[in-house]
Order: C-alpha cells, then structure tokens, then sequence
C-alpha cells in the first residue's frame, strides 16, 4: 500500500500540474512515508514505533483533511502524463526527422545546383576553346592561302619576266650580228676633256645599232675615276641603263660580237669583269654601292 502510493506521488510531482482536487490516498500515504523515514532516522523501539504510528497517522491524515472513506487511487489517471510525455516526444522526433529531411533535401539541391553551374561554366569555357582554336586554324589557313596565292603570284610574275626577257634578247639577238656602222653621233658626257677618237666611234656604233641605246645617258671623261687609264684618259665608257638589265646586256652582247672592231679592252656589268669576247665572267668584289658594282651600267673601256 505505501510503496504504490509513493510512486503514485513521485509520478504526479514530476509529470502532472497540480489539481484543486485533493487525493486522500495520496496524501495519507506521503504521510506514513514521511512517518516510517523518521522513525528510521531516529531509530526508536519497533513497539514504540507501532504505538506511535496511529495517532500521528491519524494528525496528518486529520491536518490534510482526509478520512477514511477516501476511494482507491487511479493508476491510469497517474500514468497518463507519461503517455503524453512519450507521445510529445516521438511527435518532437518524428518532426526533428522530417526538418532533418527537408534539411538534407535542400542541401542535396544546392549542391546539384552548384554543379550543374559548374557543368555549365566548364561547358561554356569548352566551347570558347574550340571556337577560339577554330578561329585560329581558320586564321592560320586563311594566312597559308594567301602565301600560297602570293607565292603563286610571285612565280606567274618571275615566269613573265623571264619571258619579256627572252622576248627582249631573242629581238635583240640580231643585233649582235649587225655591223658597227654609225648612222648616229653618240652624246657622251664628259667632264675632263673629250673622249678619244676611238672611243667616240664605238660609241657612235653602239648607238646606232643597239635599239634603245640611243635614249640613255653616256658618261665619258671625268677626273675622279680611280683608273687611269679609263675613264681619266678618255678609253672609257658607262652605258647608264639603269634598271633595264635587257638594254645593258644587249649592248654587253653588242660589245662581244664586235670586240676586235670595237676595240674593247675589257667590260664589267652587274658585278662581273670580262677581259675576252670569248673569255668567262670574273665575279669582283662588293664595292658597296649599286653604282659601284656596275649594277646600273656597263662599263666599256676601249684600246
């Protein structure tokens, strides 16, 4: 009887808000708990202490204002609260289980969003890559057509000129067969005097029978000319063709068909020297000019 009525109050005191209706059993057996606990504490006689237990019994039970007609206590009235408790607390978890759910469900969608960015941002540099590069191969082999079409246009232009030079030389070849009778008087310019007699006459030939020949600049004495016996004494000549290789090699040609008649002592063109009408070209030295190297003229020098 006490011990159900001690846990019956153990459990109102922790689980239940108290009531305004009283409970005698409760409180009668709080009572006797209380009485048993002092006798034990205090440690009197058992006789003594079942003599003592009645009317002390009988004061609480009449200072709580309890009788003998109380009914039996209400086990399942007591344990309720702790249903509810249990209740409250596996709908708290079921709840805390759901929100941890959401939880991990949010966090699982921000991470696919995250990559799914990050697909789409590699994608996206992919892709500007591969344009880039097919611009690049598009540049590049653009690029190699027009060299191609440059280099292709540099050798229709080399085969042109070869042919205008062909041409040039095959209506020029006759020339070197003609004769070296003058028809025309060469303007020589000199500046240290006339030329010689001889060399006049060639020159004379050479305009005469060299088409074009006529239309150039001839230079003939001048006192600063490094060979004396050139150009200082009046034996030599500089036919100024300039840039019409085919005119200076036509009078080169001229000058070799007639050499004797002529009276050539030597001739240099373009960088060579030739000492013989049937004799080989003697490559010379880099005299550091287009001039100096006779790239615009041939130079004649006559006996």
């Amino acid at each position: 009887m006490n011990r159900r009525t001690t846990a019956g109050r153990a459990a109102r005191s922790r689980f239940r808000t108290p009531t305004p209706a009283r409970r005698p059993g409760v409180y009668l057996g709080m009572a006797a708990a209380g009485a048993v606990l002092v006798n034990v504490l205090i440690g009197i006689e058992p006789a003594a202490q079942a003599e003592a237990d009645v009317p002390e019994s009988v004061s609480v039970a009449q200072e709580l204002g309890l009788t003998a007609q109380s009914g039996p206590i209400d086990v399942t009235e007591d344990l309720q609260p702790l249903e509810d408790l249990a209740a409250s607390r596996s709908d708290r978890q079921a709840a805390e289980a759901e929100a941890q759910q959401v939880q991990a469900a949010a966090d699982q969608a921000e991470l696919d969003r995250r990559k799914a960015e990050e697909e789409a941002k590699a994608k996206a540099e992919e892709e500007a890559r591969a344009k880039a590069a097919a611009e690049a191969a598009a540049a590049a082999e653009a690029a190699a057509a027009e060299a191609a079409a440059a280099e292709a246009a540099a050798e229709a232009a080399a085969v042109e000129a070869a042919t205008a030079t062909a041409t040039q030389s095959a209506q020029r070849a006759p020339v070197a067969a003609a004769s070296t009778a003058a028809s025309a008087i060469a303007k020589i310019t000199n500046s240290a005097g006339a030329v010689r007699p001889q060399t006049q006459r060639a020159a004379n030939a050479v305009v005469s029978n060299v088409p074009g020949a006529d239309s150039i600049t001839i230079g003939g004495t001048r006192a600063s000319a490094a060979d004396p016996g050139g150009h200082p004494s009046g034996l030599a000549l500089d036919y100024m063709v300039m840039s019409d290789v085919a005119l200076g090699n036509a009078i080169v040609e001229y000058h070799r068909a007639h050499w004797d008649e002529l009276g050539v002592d030597y001739l240099i063109y373009r960088q060579r020297m030739l000492s013989s009408a049937n004799g080989s070209w003697k490559a010379m030295e880099n005299r550091g000019s287009a001039t100096a190297n006779h790239m615009d003229h041939p130079h004649v020098n006559y006996r």
